[in-house]
């Protein structure tokens, strides 16, 4: 489905020149609307809608059989699985690009399928694109061969403030140090391991406060969660979702941003606060903080699942408020590295050193 966190990605690729295609079998689903997504976003030339039938190639791009195709997505999705076996069927190049999975009992079950999966890779593919280290590890455990993978990550332009500040953030903040998270509130992201780890410094540092945003899909269960810890309702803020390009002028009202996830195949909102300068703590389980956060350097990366790690990173700037400032400077730096006209020299990179692996390959079973 379009995403305002792939779009910009994208559209670098067509302004380097290359001739572009991309095709969408889905529309911005409801969750995603209720997290603040564009429900309607106005479409490039090079972009459509197609209906989830390997038929659309042939009603939608008449070349495609001499096109190289980047194929991202959840393997076991049956549209997707299809296509694939059409490209193999009919020898045109393709590349899978993804995250890693989800953990859990779902992945267990569906590794035969993605074990099955890998070998189509190695044997049919030009290669796998991992969006992270994780990434990486999981299409090794697919039995993909290392050889044939490369990284590109997600990528998008910097967040810029309007200098339209939320008036509700902006007076809740008074002048205090504020940490903040976006996202859904949901166990995934964590969101019960920030309350409990913002109990811990809260008594502490009674200057410190707490913003949330995003839906509650549990019909209030973190707020009363957070009475539940005696949290005072002056010093925790549950927003609600706002939309998406609201949180340039959100994210400049922190001191620290914070994703607790104890799993995201990415995170881009750690990306979006270093773009504007902003110190960051992730999980050893967010795809991105392996890549954006240098520990110590602009920010913290603490173990998944573990609110005492989290506290005591928190407790670190809390100590040394002028470190948040230090931080925020180098995370800027960092974003730098995730600008999509440098995730273009990437992708076309890994697309060169493919085609030449395929052609050393060619000429050695000859």
């Amino acid at each position: 489905m379009p995403s305002h966190h792939q779009m910009d990605f994208i559209e670098a690729l067509h302004e380097a020149g290359l001739d572009l295609q991309v095709r969408f079998f889905g529309e911005v689903d409801e969750e995603r609307i209720h997290m603040g997504w564009d429900a309607s976003p106005n479409l490039k030339l090079y972009a459509k809608y197609v209906w989830p039938s390997a038929d659309a190639l042939d009603e939608s791009v008449p070349d495609w059989r001499e096109r190289v195709h980047i194929v991202p997505g959840t393997i076991g999705n049956k549209f997707l699985m299809e296509l694939i076996d059409r490209l193999i069927l009919e020898k045109v190049d393709w590349v899978h690009w993804s995250e890693d999975v989800k953990p859990g009992l779902n992945r267990i079950i569906r590794l035969p399928l993605r074990k099955r999966y890998g070998r189509k890779i190695n044997r049919y593919a030009l290669g796998a694109l991992a969006i992270s280290k994780m990434a990486e590890k999981e299409f090794i455990s697919w039995g993909v061969d290392s050889k044939k993978i490369r990284w590109l990550p997600y990528a998008a332009n910097p967040l810029k403030g309007t200098g339209n500040a939320n008036d509700q953030i902006k007076k809740f903040i008074q002048n205090r140090f504020v940490f903040m998270f976006s996202g859904a509130l949901c166990q995934r992201k964590g969101t019960d391991l920030l309350l409990q780890a913002f109990k811990h410094v809260a008594d502490q540092y009674p200057h410190a406060a707490l913003v949330l945003i995003g839906p509650d899909s549990t019909d209030g269960h973190y707020e009363a969660y957070s009475r539940k810890f005696n949290l005072p309702s002056d010093r925790v803020l549950f927003t609600g979702p706002v939309v998406f390009d609201q949180m340039r002028d959100i994210l400049p009202l922190c001191d620290i941003f914070i994703l607790p996830s104890r799993y995201d195949g990415w995170g881009m909102v750690i990306f979006e606060a270093a773009s504007m300068g902003k110190a960051v703590i992730g999980t050893d389980r967010c795809g991105v903080a392996h890549h954006i956060i240098v520990d110590g350097l602009n920010g913290f990366r603490v173990k998944a699942g573990d609110a005492d790690s989290l506290a005591a990173a928190m407790q670190r700037y809390l100590e040394s408020p002028g470190l948040a400032q230090i931080h925020g400077a180098h995370s800027k730096i960092m974003a730098d590295f995730f600008h999509p006209t440098r995730n273009v020299e990437r992708f076309l990179c890994a697309m060169e050193s493919f085609l030449t692996m395929r052609k050393q390959s060619l000429s050695l079973s000859r």
